[in-house]
């Protein structure tokens, strides 16, 4: 007999398979600030989420902004569930890269926002794409964004 955890993992899991070969490669040209592809996830607990990310160089005087929302769906009432999202940038002319990792939580609707959101890559030019902490389908695909030296 399979339990409900079991059932439901293995549902989810057929789930995100069967939009893998969808994903395919990403478009040959960025996305200048703003959204990434919508992904699909399971998470760490009972639940499977879809994730709508965002970047932008205007979050803060010489910082940036990545935006996040989720909606976890969960089976019952079998407890909370979490799923890491990750920005992976990298400074075009530098070379530099970096991460910046915020923690979704549900099962329900999540954002993040405001200083949350809010991180330091430098100055420049990047670009960057999301990755999940669990199984998910498609790729992010890449944005593009620029933090400008602050100039009162």
């Amino acid at each position: 007999m399979i339990s409900i955890r079991t059932g439901f993992a293995l549902a989810a899991a057929s789930a995100v398979a069967a939009v893998v070969p969808l994903a395919g490669a990403s478009p040959a040209g960025a996305v200048v600030e703003g959204p990434f592809a919508t992904i699909y996830a399971l998470t760490d607990g009972p639940c499977a989420a879809q994730v709508d990310a965002s970047v932008s160089g205007n979050g803060y005087p010489d910082h940036a902004a990545f935006t996040v929302s989720t909606n976890m769906v969960g089976i019952g009432d079998m407890g909370a569930c979490s799923l890491p999202v990750t920005l992976n940038w990298r400074n075009l002319t530098t070379g530099q890269t970096g991460t910046f990792t915020t923690v979704a939580r549900g099962p329900g609707y999540w954002s993040n926002g405001g200083y949350s959101a809010i991180f330091a890559p430098g100055i420049g030019n990047f670009t960057g794409n999301v990755t999940i902490g669990n199984a998910y389908a498609p790729e992010s695909g890449g944005v593009d964004f620029t933090v400008k030296k602050y100039r009162p």
